[in-house]
């Protein structure tokens, strides 16, 4: 499982902006989204804003960032399940659908995911705007082998929380 408990310093600046000062924010927010998909980053590092790095674009089969869902409430729900948002309890979101990557020819280590909405993987992760949250792995970093998959399921892979 992967938690997301931290926004970027773009969200940030996107949701500030928004209920402070008016301007608008839709949908996946302010940071350049025009789509309806969320993306899967698998991260090198997420200490922090200023460390934030992707793995590099072609390392174990991994391309382009992975879609998650094919519209905002087929992404993440409470439990996992698509619940209006004017009736959703408060708590974390979690996704709706299960989310998998398989490396392939070499190996990845990855220590956490970014969600973000833009599939291209990301040579200075630290300053990209498209990435809106990111968090660690639990239990720390995994390292794929040719062929193994890494699998975040349905209503318990990945949770995303406000702390």
């Amino acid at each position: 499982m992967a938690t997301t408990t931290a926004f970027t310093n773009a969200t940030e600046a996107s949701l500030l902006n928004h209920l402070l000062r008016g301007t608008s924010f839709g949908p996946f927010g302010g940071n350049g989204s025009t789509g309806n998909q969320l993306y899967l980053a698998l991260m090198t590092n997420v200490a922090g804003d200023g460390t934030l790095a992707e793995n590099a674009s072609g390392t174990a089969g991994y391309t382009s960032r992975i879609a998650i869902g094919t519209s905002p409430a087929a992404t993440f729900g409470v439990g996992g399940v698509n619940t209006a948002a004017s009736t959703a309890t408060p708590g974390p979101l979690t996704n709706i659908p299960a989310v998998s990557f398989t490396a392939s020819g070499a190996s990845i280590t990855i220590a956490g995911i970014g969600i973000c909405t833009s599939a291209t993987i990301s040579a200075t992760a630290s300053t990209d705007t498209t990435i809106l949250f990111y968090g660690d792995i639990t239990g720390g970093s995994v390292t794929l082998g040719s062929g193994q998959t890494i699998t975040f399921p349905n209503n318990t892979g990945i949770d995303i929380r406000l702390d």
